[in-house]
């Protein structure tokens, strides 16, 4: 069953209902998790073609073309203003390549990362496969010395470490967001995690019973926006982290990308 399908249906439980945003269970901001484990993810393909860009070009690493694997507007504007001063004398060029998750619609865990890391990956793929005489000839008139993509990817962490390394029983779940960039042309990879936002285990659970993606249990069919929204009115299925602390989930993106984002250029 896929999410279109799950969009047809009533996600309305009497259970869940509430009246009113008030009657919501108190949530928090919590802070990123210690450890991005990006040595677990398996390494991207090393892109022959955009590592050796062609010197009749006379390409300008300077120069850079983004690859932006995401139709979402507000994930395009936080990566435009996060790569808006690239090296000194270069200039930004970006693609909007959307690309699938391949993680389901609701991420839980780990899945957070590998996602971001797919959607990359597989917008890199379709850039180089799709038109690759267009994108020779994009390369050659900006004289693109530099081929990068950035992707982003909210996923909810079940359980969380506690400081000494175990597992914080007690701890509630919570939404975070994962922004991964990639430089196709140096092989180097950087991440950074947003702080989180508690997420009410019921309506978690409740998103949990609708499936998982090939029986995966960290790739969730619905999303516990979905959920929310379609029991709770004033609710944006997208960005309920605005309406329960008070904080859009896409401040808390951008917040990361300026503290802790180191960009590969």
């Amino acid at each position: 069953m896929n999410i279109t399908t799950m969009q047809q249906q009533n996600l309305t439980t009497p259970s869940l209902a509430r009246s009113s945003i008030s009657d919501l269970p108190a949530e928090k901001i919590i802070g990123a998790p210690r450890s991005l484990p990006l040595a677990d993810l398996p390494p991207f393909p090393a892109y022959e073609s955009l590592r050796n860009l062609n010197p009749q070009n006379t390409p300008d690493r300077n120069n850079v073309l983004l690859i932006i694997p995401t139709a979402n507007s507000q994930k395009t504007r936080i990566l435009l203003k996060a790569f808006s001063a690239p090296p000194t004398g270069g200039k930004l060029h970006h693609l909007v390549v959307p690309a699938d998750s391949g993680v389901g619609e609701q991420p839980y865990d780990d899945a957070g990362l590998q996602g971001a890391h797919n959607r990359i990956a597989n917008a890199l793929l379709q850039t180089l496969t799709s038109s690759p005489l267009k994108l020779d000839a994009l390369l050659a008139e900006k004289k693109i010395g530099t081929v990068m993509a950035a992707s982003i990817e909210n996923y909810i962490q079940r359980q969380r470490q506690r400081p000494d390394g175990g597992v914080d029983v007690g701890a509630r779940p919570a939404d975070y967001g994962v922004v991964m960039v990639h430089n196709a042309t140096t092989g180097e990879t950087a991440a950074v995690v947003s702080a989180g936002v508690t997420v009410p285990r019921e309506y978690l659970e409740y998103a949990r019973s609708f499936g998982f993606e090939e029986g995966d249990e960290m790739h969730g069919r619905v999303t516990v926006g979905y959920v929310l929204a379609a029991n709770v009115p004033g609710l944006d299925l997208a960005n309920w982290h605005a309406v329960v602390v008070g904080r859009s989930r896409y401040d808390l993106l951008e917040e990361a990308i300026e503290e802790g984002l180191r960009i590969p250029w």
